[in-house]
């Protein structure tokens, strides 16, 4: 193992030697969420420095009481430019590309996975109240050429298509959310999803105003 890459593992040994916490703030009157210290596999810092896309996925849920107030998706990949030594990164929340860091090394990667900033995941439902978030993380659900066959199909089916045994209701659901809903429920199902590893954290509640 190089140096490099040794420096980026003691970040991550670092950052999970306490348990993985989940938090939320308030910016632009939207709620995000704050993901810190994920238990990520020891090979990270070597799939980061391969060349290879490394993806990690996030649906979060947006909890009061039993009843869901609100479902997010997130996307990161990360890709790593041998030959301008420098990682492309794209972030997408909820569809949309979002602002993303530019990070040069893997010790920069490391650390911007370790304690992750994710704003705008939800509207602040009308009337407050307490609240609690649920995050559940999925790195390299599935391989890079599936994934391109999915983002195809989403772009020629931009109609609403209802998961499994879900009823119709008069509020669509983007192609992207259909997506990430059918991977983590066949994980959940304990159907074949290859997935490198899965983390699920709940935060502790809080109150939000409208």
């Amino acid at each position: 193992m190089t140096r490099q890459l040794w420096v980026a593992w003691l970040l991550l040994v670092s950052a999970t030697a306490q348990a993985a916490e989940l938090t939320h703030f308030v910016a632009d009157r939207k709620i995000g969420a704050r993901v810190q210290a994920l238990t990520f596999p020891e090979s990270l810092p070597k799939d980061l420095r391969s060349g290879l896309t490394n993806r990690l996925l996030l649906r979060a849920s947006l909890l009061q009481g039993e009843q869901s107030r609100g479902m997010a998706s997130v996307e990161i990949a990360l890709k790593y430019d041998l030959w301008d030594e420098r990682f492309k990164v794209e972030l997408t929340i909820n569809g949309a590309a979002a602002s993303a860091p530019g990070l040069r090394t893997v010790e920069e990667a490391a650390a911007w996975l370790s304690d992750l900033r994710l704003p705008g995941l939800f509207d602040i439902p009308a009337g407050g109240g307490t609240f609690t978030l649920k995050a559940e993380a999925l790195l390299n659900p599935i391989e890079h050429e599936r994934l391109e066959r999915i983002r195809e199909w989403v772009k020629e089916n931009s109609r609403y298509v209802p998961l499994d045994g879900a009823a119709r209701g008069t509020t669509p659901e983007s192609g992207s959310n259909a997506i990430f809903n059918r991977i983590f429920d066949q994980y959940a199902a304990g159907d074949d999803v290859a997935a490198q590893w899965r983390r699920e954290i709940v935060s502790a509640p809080f109150t939000v105003s409208h």
